[in-house]
């Protein structure tokens, strides 16, 4: 995971670009396997949808990571935006939950303090079926990180999970 990865972080932790064209690049230096992890798909959304951007998803039998990259066509991303986009989605996957018939038997959502963090805003939920939803949001170069994690396994080991997948983040967009 960390050679695989390694290679992302290197192309795409350069200097900010701070433009529209921040999410395409970030979307394109993306790698097509994440370790055992084989790339599920990827979407370029901003043919139907102009500012939602793009995503890839990284998928085995048991889990499934999905990043996304978007900018809602705005040169800079405040932090009013970013929160406003991290509750909707958290609103979302809560929803999700309901609409499978698994609605969460936890749910939680937090910002993380300490520095440096690019993924401060956080939301956890545990479905009633067990099967763990974890996202975290940030802002890199102007463009919004989404990182959506469904994990089916505990909770304890979907968040050591994604500790590790948002450190190699922090690292290479640091």
């Amino acid at each position: 995971m960390i050679r695989v990865f390694g290679l992302f972080l290197a192309v795409s932790g350069g200097p900010a670009m701070a433009d529209l064209q921040s999410c395409k690049d970030l979307f394109a230096a993306a790698p097509q396997v994440l370790s055992d992890l084989n790339e599920g798909e990827s979407h370029i959304h901003e043919d139907e949808n102009p500012g939602l951007g793009y995503s890839i998803s990284f998928v085995d039998p048991s889990s499934k990571f999905t990043v996304f990259f978007y900018d809602y066509e705005k040169e800079t991303i405040s932090a009013e935006t970013a929160l406003a986009s991290f509750k909707q989605s958290a609103r979302d996957m809560r929803d999700k939950m309901a609409k499978d018939g698994s609605g969460p038997s936890e749910f939680e959502t937090y910002e993380l303090t300490e520095q440096p963090q690019l993924f401060r805003l956080r939301a956890e939920a545990v479905s009633q079926d067990g099967v763990s939803q974890l996202l975290a949001l940030g802002v890199v170069n102007d463009c919004i990180v989404k990182v959506r994690f469904t994990a089916k396994f505990a909770m304890d080991e979907a968040k050591v999970w994604m500790s590790v997948f948002l450190e190699y983040l922090n690292k290479g967009f640091g």
